[in-house]
């Protein structure tokens, strides 16, 4: 009699129990899965917003460059390269820059709330009960892990923010590329570009070869480069190719220093209405020193 009242005992401690551990693991994972989500939610939402703002302040930067040449005459180049130096600490590639630390702490704060015991990338991905259904992002779903995934996912929050900062900035781009940090954004909107390679008519001749007139339909940017089997002539790194297009206080200039084949150009425009511009093209590069001069036709 008293063993079976002991079996009883056990039986009814199992039945309350047993329930109440399954609330326990489902209050955890509860837990967890808000946690997920509120990082993906705040740290998507600030990342955006810190990424636009830092992009945007460039944009300024280098645009108040630019109109001071265009609408006052002023000489760019020394605002270019204080703004270019300035804009690198902020948005370059490398290690250590301001938007690399805002990737940083994404990556980190979210790899931290949705990696755990409880609730990892599986559940990320997971469409069915208690999961956040990432699995319906087409481009990000595949990728091996959640770091990889989060790496994918901001890229779209970068397509997203720029496609605003091209909204607010349509310069923006072209700004970017004239300074060499354009790579680092794909998803600013460029204008369509004729491409014009500056070239000599002999390596190390110092006679650069005359473009003629450069046609750009209306709409389209020029995007003017340097060939690096030709241009350079006196030994060395030192060769500048100055480019100026249009006149007077509407003239842009803009410089390509050698080596000229490492992914720099000028652009120009783009222009929508039917013009006749003038251009120059000065190469100096030790005692090689040559200019031509023609226009851009804008049908």
């Amino acid at each position: 009699m008293a063993r079976q009242r002991v079996i009883a005992g056990l039986a009814l401690m199992v039945a309350v129990l047993v329930p109440a551990w399954s609330s326990c693991i489902a209050s955890a994972e509860l837990s967890a899965a808000k946690v997920c989500r509120k990082a993906f939610t705040t740290q998507g939402r600030t990342y955006s917003a810190k990424r636009l703002g830092i992009v945007l302040g460039c944009v300024d930067k280098l645009l108040r460059c630019e109109l001071l040449a265009e609408l006052a005459g002023a000489d760019p180049t020394a605002c270019r390269l204080a703004v270019t130096e300035y804009c690198a600490k902020r948005i370059g590639a490398q290690p250590g820059s301001a938007l690399d630390k805002l990737r940083l702490r994404f990556d980190a704060k979210v790899g931290v709330a949705c990696q755990t015991p409880v609730f990892d990338y599986a559940d990320v991905l997971s469409t069915g009960p208690g999961g956040l259904w990432f699995a319906n992002d087409a481009a990000c779903a595949s990728s091996i892990d959640l770091p990889s995934f989060m790496v994918c996912l901001r890229d779209e929050i970068d397509a997203r923010a720029d496609a605003l900062a091209t909204n607010l900035k349509p310069r923006a781009g072209l700004l970017f590329d004239n300074v060499g940090l354009g790579a680092a954004f794909p998803h600013l909107v460029r204008p369509p570009a004729v491409d014009a390679l500056v070239s000599a008519t002999a390596p190390g001749s110092g006679v650069l070869v005359d473009p003629g007139t450069i046609v750009v339909a209306a709409g389209s940017a020029l995007r003017m480069t340097g060939d690096d089997a030709t241009l350079p002539c006196s030994g060395g790194t030192n060769g500048r190719l100055t480019v100026t297009v249009g006149s007077a206080t509407i003239a842009q200039t803009l410089t390509l220093e050698e080596p000229y084949g490492a992914g720099a150009a000028a652009l120009f425009g783009p222009w929508v209405a039917a013009a006749t511009i003038p251009y120059t093209i000065e190469l100096t590069d030790g005692s090689c020193q040559h200019t031509l001069s023609g226009v851009v036709s804008v049908p």
